[in-house]
């Protein structure tokens, strides 16, 4: 999977949308948030939030550059119907690429479970008695 121009998050309201109404699961270097599209056959949008507190500018870069390239990787799961945001923590400016790929692979495989119980839920409160 490419991460094309379409596929990433410009807008304030989109990441604050994602925010407002996803699920979010934390892992130890990461926080992916995700909210499922109406249609599932739309592309994916994602968003990388990094913010001072990880470091400076180059670090802070870095650090987007390596979750850009995880998600091309490993986000074959997210590429149809959802819009994902990944927050970094302070803790992935010292953290190898490996033990990156590693809280990525764990958190998403948590948040997919997260949302399927979600959408479980809310398709049972939908249907009649």
């Amino acid at each position: 999977m490419r991460l094309t121009r379409q596929q990433s998050m410009t807008r304030a309201y989109e990441f604050a949308q994602v925010r407002r109404l996803g699920t979010s699961i934390a892992g130890r270097l990461l926080v992916l948030s995700a909210v499922p599209l109406d249609d599932m056959q739309n592309a994916s949008k994602f968003g990388i939030i990094c913010t001072k507190k990880v470091g400076c500018a180059v670090m802070r870069n870095r650090l987007k550059r390596r979750v850009r390239e995880l998600l091309r990787s490993h986000g074959d799961e997210f590429a149809f119907g959802f819009h994902l945001v990944c927050i970094l923590r302070w803790r992935a400016a010292t953290a190898p690429f490996e033990e990156m790929e590693k809280d990525l692979q764990k958190t998403s495989v948590r948040l997919l479970k997260a949302l399927r119980k979600q959408s479980i839920a809310t398709t049972e409160s939908l249907s009649p008695a």
